[in-house]
């Protein structure tokens, strides 16, 4: 599993997963994810390549989600691959956290 950040215009940081988000991969990016969302209150994170999701990942993207908001912030999902998607739904994170499949509609839910 690897993470990657990036600055976007008007405070927004893109946190952007790829491989499996599994025990495995969760247990190796909980701190660094859990470092952004301390320090940022705009959050996207893009599951696009992620490939599969265990629930230990949803609780780490929960977890993130509450935290940011917590702090006056919001975090939104953007652009699941189509499994994942079903996990999302399945689990009811889609009640939760905003699910976007574009970069701009994910953005633009953050800046209002």
């Amino acid at each position: 599993m690897d993470l990657s950040a990036e600055d976007l215009p008007g405070g927004i940081t893109k946190v952007v997963l790829q491989g499996r988000f599994d025990t495995t991969g969760a247990v190796v990016m909980e701190l660094p994810f859990n470092k952004i969302v301390t320090e940022r209150r705009k959050i996207i994170v893009d599951l696009s390549a992620v490939n599969f999701l265990a629930s230990y990942g949803i609780r780490v993207l929960l977890v993130g989600a509450k935290i940011v908001k917590s702090k006056g912030g919001n975090l939104v999902i953007l652009c699941p691959d189509n499994n994942v998607a079903k996990v999302l739904k399945t689990a009811g994170m889609d009640a939760l956290i905003p699910i976007h499949q574009t970069e701009t509609a994910a953005a633009a839910a953050l800046a209002s």
